[in-house]
């Protein structure tokens, strides 16, 4: 689903957390604050007034107002009710906090669950058809670039090796510099791949101007459509994820990034899908080599 569909036909049930976090990038502070709010269990019910929630975050009825509307609702009464509907599918305990007492299970289930409601959520909001559209322009593009920094940049390497096996060369560079050279090398018909949870990064958003000021195309995967780097992308894949005390953001946004990569790959691949199983049985075929027992 795309931003302006998004604003157009307001998602519901589960869509509906992964579309705040989106619309969060560009608030202020506490308007943001005031999102984290709804979206912490047990804080909304369908019964809250607007005064009652005004007081326990210690701000203006009009401040609550004002972010709902931002968010696309009516009003109050109107985020609210989708609040708790999101909650009524969700599974309450996938939000609870890590704590020292937890047993190994309990750890390990957290982990888990936190993992499976970020790809559920993130399906529940996935654009099919920009997926698609940016598939269709990588495959096409004379050269291919992957940017990434951080964390993001482990997650390019992935898709090099993945883009490798059936036959698609394309370049992940591990230093801002050398992303620099290569985006200033870029031409129309050449195709970068940017990958970046904040899509803040200030090096990663010089990298993306250039690379678009000499008419490449920006195929963009953040956490909101929103953010500094996506807008200036020709095709953005969102992956919102939620919050979570220990492995932050981040370590969730890793894992539908993953996901939401491993469908773009699927979506190049089937370009020529004949050519694609013809060069991973080639490639599949080499690495036996490697795999040889020696006695």
């Amino acid at each position: 689903m795309t931003e302006s569909e998004l604003n157009g036909a307001m998602p519901r049930g589960i869509g509906i957390a992964p579309y705040l976090r989106i619309k969060q990038e560009g608030m202020t502070e506490n308007e943001s604050r005031i999102v984290e709010w709804f979206l912490t269990p047990g804080n909304l019910n369908h019964i809250s007034g607007i005064k009652e929630v005004a007081q326990s975050l210690g701000m203006s009825e009009a401040m609550i107002v004002k972010v709902s509307k931002i968010l696309g609702f009516s009003g109050f009464r109107q985020l609210r009710s989708a609040i708790v509907e999101y909650f009524d599918h969700a599974d309450h305990d996938i939000t609870a906090e890590l704590s020292p007492d937890d047993s190994p299970e309990d750890l390990v289930n957290k982990v888990f669950n936190l993992t499976v409601r970020t790809i559920v959520e993130g399906q529940a909001i996935v654009d099919a058809q920009e997926i698609q559209q940016a598939a269709r322009c990588f495959f096409n593009a004379r050269q291919r670039e992957l940017y990434g920094v951080g964390g993001s940049n482990s997650i390019c390497t992935d898709v090099q090796h993945k883009f490798l096996k059936i036959g698609l060369r394309c370049t992940a560079f591990r230093d801002a510099h050398l992303m620099m050279m290569s985006a200033s090398l870029l031409q129309p018909g050449d195709a970068a791949l940017v990958v970046s949870h904040s899509g803040r990064t200030t090096d990663l958003k010089r990298v993306v101007e250039i690379a678009k000021d000499n008419g490449a195309k920006i195929i963009c995967i953040t956490h909101s459509s929103n953010s500094a780097i996506a807008r200036l992308a020709d095709f953005n894949i969102c992956s919102p994820a939620p919050e979570t005390p220990l492995l932050g953001r981040n370590a969730s946004a890793r894992i539908l990034q993953l996901t939401l990569l491993d469908a773009f790959f699927v979506s190049v691949a089937r370009q020529d899908i004949d050519l694609a199983n013809k060069n991973l049985e080639k490639t599949s075929a080499i690495t036996q080599y490697l795999k040889r027992d020696y006695k």
